[in-house]
């Protein structure tokens, strides 16, 4: 059987189709060659070669001998800043490509027209531009006088008179993966010491030196191995396959026997090793490497090795995977971080253990790598199992299973006010559940007129404290933005009427949207009534900062239009607005009424932030409106949630800034009509100056969609980033050298984390806090620009001045895609580790913040000052046709 079972193996090996890269070559300094060897082809008709980097695709020349491919890749079309991946198929099928088994480096790196590609295979071909700030020499850095001492290492430059201009880097490379690394520099001497390795891991890794705005690999002048220690590794520098390296390895500890005992509150390790009496300090640490915290733990020393105690609550935090080392000092004061090593699986005589915490059952499990280290203790959480099955006059089916995880618990059904955090439980006794929400209970929670409740299952100890509480998705979920399953309507005894909709979020999430018009408030009743002179406009609820207002003012100043801005009343926006006629209070009576007779609404975000009623069809007519997206930046970065696909009823224009974003972005990948998308540019340009007058520093980052919580924000890498680059203290140098301030404008939900950690007290670093000035003002006021990923940077390009992005996470910013090229995009330097934007902060600062040489064509048809006007005659003419048509 055994042998059958290996024949019908090898036949398919026989017949399966396979591309394997054999080799790849710099030619002429312009394009990378690729040999490709195809195996088990019948025909090599249809065979196609394409490069692709997510957003855009390239038919590639090959040539073909035989069974072997040859594939040209021009440099000028490999971008630099996201992956390039070259794909194979033959008649519209992809195949998967392998590199050969007998190449002994599995990164391949070539230098080509001065810039530094790496090459990697797994079913596609990598390609990527190393360091694409710098130009990448062919020649070698050599090195003389090697030192190393405990983490660093200090070495000479040979016949090298540097520039005291001039700024030095270091990097190490290994497998594609960049690391900076901190180094000093004596230019007099042309030495360099290294003064940090913590960021590297094991592994070799080769040096390379960047001066000024060329990079170099790292030669040295002898052959001879010199070993190297840190705190986290032993290393050598040698020579592999004739080039120089940094080889590093862990440091381990062999593991001869090992015991795990879970108590209440505690895990009571103790394990056999081949240790040494001796003097050293031993402790026993825990790193949790996504949480970015350590803990450490006192060991006991026994005859054969050490035991420790280690809290629970360490272990179990963030329900993440927990690394085990023991750490050794020195008499003078130096670190030695060891791994377990373990050379049998069977000293594992129970690796997973069931642990009740927090009222809860957690499973804990240890393995062994397969470097036979000891890996880890993954943490799994108890899962709760829910789903709500049916909703019928608000009567809500339901399933909430593996209850058995949770011990003395009760269940409930929670509503919960998405602003208040006012919360209705109702009890679940069974798995099966039945539950009928009453109109009265909602009227009690909801905190607003208008407001959205959430739906959670939430889990209660013997004590009461609620320890779980996880949102509920809805079976027959069929997202729109614009769209409802059921709806209650109440009156309540001031004869206010509440309405109440069952819908869901983009995550089927099931939810409750509210609202609520007052007593005495007339509403029209019929299409007739809607006035095509009356304009109803809105940014966010509680915003007037942007396309919004800048194109209110403009049609109150040079037309006849009745156009109306809402905005809530205790907005900070609205104190400079309350004394402006045609200002409507959110929720208001005379914002009802306008709201039910206004024939045009326009808003810089779904127009739920400008009407005081849901809008969908059947409320107050909202499908006889002409529906208009102003927008509120410049589209071709991340996808956004304004696709047409989103809504029941779309928005009848689109606002855009260009020809290529009306039809690669919002044609193309949004799918909204040519007569529904027009190029007149944003309203807010038309308010930007040309001249600065300033030598301050902005800085500006957008959110991250992925942080939904305060404890994923606290831990996220996001607000370490931003936290570590405010407390810069080179930073700090500089900007006090040059007497230049850097104000801080974090995203509104971030506002209040980053208002606690500046200290503004003889510091250059200031906060501003939201609603104090308008972001158009802002970004007048200021000479340079810190950004990530927001489209503010477009405004300031607009005005001719520098803008730096920093993308310290841009392959998680942009895991969906990118909606156009980033050099079509990203109008400026970019940044993607805190040294080099401080250093990019500096030369801006040095070179008195004078602009880069930028295109805008492309991004911005239109610097007239004259697109409120297009706005304008765009809408008139939507409202012609559509007149027309009802005529006919």
């Amino acid at each position: 059987m055994l042998n059958i079972k290996k024949l019908i193996k090898k036949c398919k090996s026989y017949l399966v189709k396979k591309a394997i890269v054999v080799q790849s070559r710099a030619v002429a300094e312009k394009s990378i060659e690729i040999d490709v060897s195809l195996k088990n082809f019948i025909s090599y008709a249809g065979i196609s070669a394409v490069l692709t980097n997510g957003m855009e695709t390239i038919d590639l020349p090959y040539q073909r001998v035989k069974k072997k491919l040859t594939i040209a890749i021009l440099i000028s079309h490999l971008s630099d800043d996201v992956n390039n991946y070259i794909v194979l198929s033959n008649a519209k099928q992809k195949f998967w490509l392998k590199l050969d088994e007998h190449i002994k480096e599995k990164v391949l790196y070539h230098v080509v027209g001065n810039k530094l590609f790496r090459l990697s295979v797994n079913k596609k071909v990598l390609v990527k531009n190393l360091l694409p700030e710098f130009s990448f020499s062919n020649e070698l850095k050599i090195i003389k006088n090697l030192y190393t001492s405990y983490s660093e290492l200090t070495a000479v430059l040979e016949n090298m008179d540097l520039n005291i201009d001039s700024h030095e880097k270091m990097f190490a490379l290994k497998h594609g993966e960049m690391k900076p690394l901190e180094i000093a520099m004596n230019k007099e001497t042309s030495t360099f010491e290294v003064l940090d390795f913590n960021q590297l891991s094991q592994g070799d890794w080769r040096l390379i030196i960047a001066i000024g705005d060329t990079a170099y690999f790292l030669e040295s002048k002898t052959q001879e191995e010199i070993s190297l220690l840190t705190s986290n590794h032993q290393g050598v520098l040698k020579y592999i396959n004739k080039n120089f390296y940094l080889s590093l390895d862990n440091y381990y500890l062999e593991i001869e026997a090992m015991k795990l005992k879970v108590n209440e509150d505690t895990i009571q390790l103790e394990v056999a090793t081949d240790i040494q009496p001796d003097k050293f300090q031993y402790t026993f640490l825990i790193q949790d490497t996504k949480l970015n915290k350590e803990f450490v733990r006192p060991v006991e020393r026994t005859n054969n090795g050490f035991k420790t105690e280690i809290l629970l609550e360490n272990i179990l935090e963030g329900s993440t995977i927990k690394r085990f080392f023991l750490l050794k000092e020195d008499s003078e004061g130096k670190h030695f971080k060891y791994q377990f090593f373990i050379e049998t699986a069977k000293i594992f005589k129970r690796r997973s253990f069931k642990v009740i915490y927090n009222s809860q059952e957690y499973v804990l499990r240890v393995y062994r790598r397969k470097d036979k280290s000891m890996g880890s203790i993954i943490v799994r959480k108890p899962k709760l199992r829910r789903l709500m099955k049916s909703v019928k006059d608000f009567r809500l089916s339901g399933f909430i299973g593996n209850l058995h995880v949770f011990k003395d618990c009760t269940f409930y059904l929670a509503v919960e006010d998405r602003n208040t955090l006012d919360i209705v439980e109702y009890p679940l006794t069974e798995e099966n559940f039945e539950v009928s929400i009453a109109a009265e209970d909602l009227i009690k929670v909801k905190g607003k007129e208008k407001s959205i409740l959430d739906f959670f299952i939430t889990v209660k100890d013997a004590e009461g404290n609620t320890i779980r509480k996880d949102k509920i998705k809805y079976e027959l979920a069929d997202y729109r933005k614009d769209n409802y399953y059921e709806s209650i309507k109440e009156k309540d005894e001031y004869g206010n009427k509440h309405y109440f909709l069952v819908t869901t979020t983009p995550f089927d999430n099931m939810k409750i949207e509210t609202f609520t018009i007052p007593k005495g408030v007339n509403m029209l009743s019929n299409t007739a009534g809607k006035d095509p002179n009356v304009w109803l406009i809105g940014e966010r609820y509680n915003t007037a900062q942007d396309n919004g207002i800048a194109l209110f003012r403009w049609l109150r100043k040079n037309t006849t239009i009745d156009a109306y801005y809402v905005i809530e009343e205790d907005a900070e926006d609205y104190r400079v607005l309350k004394d402006m006629e045609y200002v409507l209070c959110f929720g208001s009576k005379e914002h009802f009424e306008i709201a039910s007779r206004a024939k045009v609404l326009l808003g810089t975000h779904d127009l739920e932030n400008l009407l005081p009623y849901k809008p969908a069809q059947g409320f107050f007519n909202y499908e006889d409106t002409i529906k208009v997206f102003l927008q509120h930046g410049v589209l071709g970065r991340k996808p956004v949630e304004y696709d047409k696909k989103n809504y029941e009823l779309p928005f009848d224009l689109f606002i855009v800034s260009s020809e290529p974003e009306k039809y690669d972005v919002v044609m193309n990948k949004m799918g909204y009509n040519e007569e529904e998308v027009a190029v007149t540019g944003l309203a807010r340009f038309d308010n930007l100056p040309k001249e600065n007058h300033s030598k301050d520093i902005l800085l500006m980052p957008t959110w991250r969609d992925w942080i939904h919580t305060d404890e994923q924000f606290l831990k996220s890498q996001y607000y370490n980033y931003y936290n570590n680059l405010i407390n810069n203290e080179r930073l700090q140098g500089i900007l006090e050298e040059y007497n230049v301030n850097l104000n801080f404008y974090p995203h509104y939900r971030a506002q209040n984390f980053f208002a606690q950690d500046i200290n503004e007290e003889n510091s250059r670093i200031h906060f501003i806090r939201l609603g104090s000035k308008t972001v158009q003002q802002l970004l007048i006021d200021h000479a340079l620009l810190i950004t990530d990923f927001s489209s503010v940077s477009f405004d300031f390009t607009l005005m001719n001045k520098p803008v730096i992005y920093y993308h310290f996470d841009v392959n998680r910013f942009f895991k969906r895609g990118i909606l156009r090229p980033v050099e079509e995009t990203f109008l400026g330097k970019i940044a993607q580790n805190e040294t080099d934007l401080v250093d990019m902060i500096e030369e801006s600062i040095e070179n008195n913040f004078k602009s880069f040489d930028i295109e805008l064509d492309n991004i911005i048809k239109y610097q007239d000052r004259h697109n409120c006007q297009r706005i304008y005659q765009t809408v008139l003419s939507k409202l012609n046709k559509e007149n027309e048509k009802n005529e006919g």
